[in-house]
């Protein structure tokens, strides 16, 4: 019984899964036409969600290791008629995501860059 309520007590100590709220900012400075300026970024490593702003999906793959977290997802709903692979890493150090994504219906790629960093309600400019 006691091993039980140890288990239960230190499990989160031993557990490798990463839970990530961040807030992310488009590093492009040139490039004016950038629709996403911020954004919202949640991991789950243990059930492989990924939520992008407004995209939502459940990765296919996601690797953790002490300087990266990255992540493929195929077959994502990219817009309403279209659906792609959404591929990203982010830098446990640095704070960089870089985002790619591929659609299949006409082969695009398109990534985008950005600077992250722990969400905290208080961060909020106004």
């Amino acid at each position: 019984m006691i091993r039980i309520i140890l288990l239960i007590l230190f499990y989160p100590l031993f557990s490798k899964s990463v839970e990530l709220n961040l807030i992310c900012t488009n590093t492009v400075k040139k490039n004016h036409t950038i629709d996403v300026k911020d954004m919202f970024v949640n991991i789950h490593s243990d059930s492989k969600r990924v939520e992008l702003g407004g995209l939502d999906f459940y990765a296919k793959e996601m690797k953790l290791s002490e300087t990266n977290i990255s992540w493929i997802a195929e077959n994502v709903e990219l817009y309403p008629d279209s659906n792609g692979i959404v591929t990203g890493i982010i830098g446990r150090f640095s704070g960089t995501l870089v985002v790619e994504f591929f659609r299949y219906e006409d082969n695009s790629r398109s990534s985008l860059n950005f600077k992250c960093k722990k969400f905290k309600f208080k961060d909020r400019i106004f």
